[in-house]
C-alpha cells in the first residue's frame, strides 16, 4: 500500500537540505511529481544495470575520499564540490 499510494509518499524534513543540490527532482519531490518520475525512472536503476557501475562507483568513491582525506586535515570543509564532481566522474 505505501509504494503504491500516491498519499503516503511525503518526504520527512531531512530532505529539505538536498534541494541547493538537486532542486526538485525525483529525492525531493512528492506527491504526483514524485510518482511520475520514480515511474520513468525505476527501469534505468534496476539491480542488472547498476552491476556494471559497481567498479566505477568503488573507483571513483575511493577517489573521493583520498581527497577527504588531504583536504580535511582535521578540520571540518565543504564537501559539495567533492560530491558532485564524483557524482558525475560515475555518470559520465
Amino acid at each position: 500500500i505505501v509504494l503504491s499510494s500516491q498519499k503516503h509518499i511525503d518526504k520527512s524534513r531531512d530532505y529539505t537540505f538536498l534541494h541547493p543540490w538537486l532542486g526538485t527532482g525525483l529525492l525531493t519531490s512528492t506527491g504526483n511529481k514524485w510518482f511520475s518520475r520514480r515511474k520513468l525512472l525505476t527501469p534505468a536503476f534496476h539491480f542488472k544495470i547498476l552491476e556494471d557501475f559497481v567498479d566505477v562507483i568503488h573507483n571513483q568513491s575511493n577517489k573521493m575520499i583520498s581527497k577527504f582525506q588531504v583536504k580535511a586535515d582535521g578540520k571540518p570543509f565543504n564537501v559539495y564540490p567533492y560530491v558532485t564532481l564524483c557524482t558525475l566522474d560515475i555518470i559520465f
